[in-house]
Order: structure tokens, then sequence, then C-alpha cells
């Protein structure tokens, strides 16, 4: 902690080596070099979801998917979370299959049954657009819907699902105990989208002006730390956010992600990779319109922060 910093209360969706940016600027000491004074915690149960938990002031910044911005503004709503730094450059699910040496055909989806997480609507809509986007009807594939992380896994390692879509580490841990195989990675699948980022009330940032520069500054710094340290380095710093994880597979999990470019070198969220998230959410149904960018992102406080 800083003495006598800024205190910031800083939010995560769920915890995941998905979300090592946030966990590399908490625990790598980044946002406490700008003086400020983090309390840093994933969302309660008792929030329906971090917007929830923004709108009611039980934290100031949060870990955000953008997806859900857009759903509010395409909905009617008059103020949505603004999205300021982006987190993920990439979508960090994977598709496992049961062990096979056999390369990976999508057409092996067709009706087959199908573990996703259900914890938000957003991966489903990244995989069923990588699906389409590869010649495969989501209709043909049959869905076990609406488990929590832990139920999914248990469910696929009882012998249930052809195929599970997981992020990491829980990925990582079914290849090493020999239950799947790495079918496809589907954040080279879809590409660079704005898949996650940090998100505050308009209230908050137009009040804390000189906290939120401060944030976007340290959060930039361990950008760029995560980006020209090795794994092992970074797993040092992830791996207490896991006590129930090996540091062996943490690592494995940071190269993995590393390696597919899933992490940005600064926090700029840029309008094509925003309008690559609406692409999916159109392609799912889940907006009847596309939103403006301005709409729902504020690119210029990353922009002054970081002249």
């Amino acid at each position: 902690m800083a003495a006598n910093g800024r205190s910031l209360r800083l939010m995560e969706v769920f915890r995941t080596v998905f979300y090592t940016p946030i966990y590399v600027s908490v625990a790598g000491g980044f946002l406490e070099s700008e003086g400020l004074d983090v309390t840093f915690k994933t969302c309660p149960p008792q929030f329906a979801n971090v917007t929830s938990a923004l709108n009611q002031g039980a934290a100031d910044i949060s870990g955000s998917g953008i997806m859900g911005s857009i759903i509010l503004a395409d909905g009617g709503a008059d103020d949505v979370p603004i999205h300021i730094a982006k987190i993920n450059a990439r979508d960090g699910f994977f598709v496992l299959s049961r062990p096979t040496d056999a390369r990976f055909q999508w057409e092996a989806l067709r009706g087959a049954t199908v573990i996703p997480v259900g914890f938000s609507a957003m991966p489903p809509a990244s995989f069923q657009f990588a699906m389409r986007n590869n010649g495969v009807d989501p209709a043909e594939v049959n869905m076990i819907p609406g488990l929590p992380l832990d139920e999914a896994v248990a469910t696929f390692q009882s012998g249930q699902g052809d195929f599970i879509h997981l992020p990491e580490p829980a990925a990582e841990q079914l290849i090493a105990d020999g239950t799947a195989s790495l079918a496809v990675a589907l954040g080279p699948a879809n590409g660079h989208i704005a898949y996650s980022s940090f998100a505050a009330t308009n209230n908050f940032l137009d009040r804390n002006p000189d906290l939120v520069d401060r944030f976007i500054k340290g959060y930039a710094r361990a950008l760029t730390w995560l980006r020209d340290s090795e794994p092992a380095t970074v797993g040092e710093i992830v791996a207490p956010f896991f006590p129930g994880v090996t540091k062996e597979l943490i690592v494995r999990s940071v190269s993995r992600y590393k390696d597919q470019d899933t992490w940005p070198p600064d926090p700029h969220l840029k309008e094509p990779e925003f309008e690559g998230l609406q692409d999916i959410l159109v392609a799912a149904g889940m907006v009847q319109q596309r939103q403006d960018y301005a709409r729902v992102v504020r690119p210029e406080l990353a922009q002054a922060a970081l002249a």
C-alpha cells in the first residue's frame, strides 16, 4: 500500500489468468508507485455483475466486458459504464476436446456436445462467432448451458461432453492431467477485439481526474513490464492469486496467453477493436443497433495520461 496514498477500490469480474494485467498492476507495485492505495477484490455475489457494483458505489474502477455497456446503450440506458483502458486484446477462452492426436477440424463440432462456462454471455457469443466464420452453425452444436466454472469442469471430468470451453488456468489443468487436449484457441481465431477493459461511471471519472490519470499511468507501466518479462517472472507475481494451482501451470497459462498476443502493449482502446467486438454482438443478436464508440469509450483519458 502507498503510505498516505489516494484510495482506489478496484474490482475484477472473476479470477482467471486471462486478467493477468490486473494482477501485475496491483501486485507488481505499479499502481502503488503512482501514489494509489488500492483495495482489490473479485465482484461479490450480492451484485449481479460489476456494472451493478459500479453503479451502487461498491467499486471505483472495475475490469469489465465492454459488451455490457454496449448492450445497455442499445437498450436505451441514459448512462452506462465508460471504458478507459484495455485489459485484453483477444478472446482468452479455449475449446478443449477429449484427448486425441488428431488435428482439430471445426466440422467436428457438428452434433457434438459442448460444455460452456456460464458466467457471462460474451464468451459463448465469441465462440459462436468463430463457429460461423468456420462454417459451423451453432444450432448444430448441443450445449450444456449455465454451469459455473467448477461444475463445468467436474461435468467434463465425469465423462459428459465432447468439448469444453474454458479460460486459463482451468484449461491448462485439464490438459496437464490428461483429461483434455487443446482443440482451438479462440483468441487467434477471432483476431484482435476489445474483449475486456477497465470501466467506471462517468460521475467517478469526472470527479476524480487526478486519480484516473495516476491509475492509467501505473497500469501502462504494468503492461510494458508484462510485455517485456518472461512467463516465469510473470508467474511469480500471478501465482499468489491462485493458491490452489501449481506455479508451473500458472507459468504455462501465462506463456500460452503471451504467445497468442492476448494482452495489449498499452492501454489505448481503439475504435477498430471496439467495432470488432460489435461484429460479434450483432452476429449473436445481442444488440439491435451498433453504438457509437464515443458513447462507450473515453479514449482521451489514456491519451492525456500517456502524452
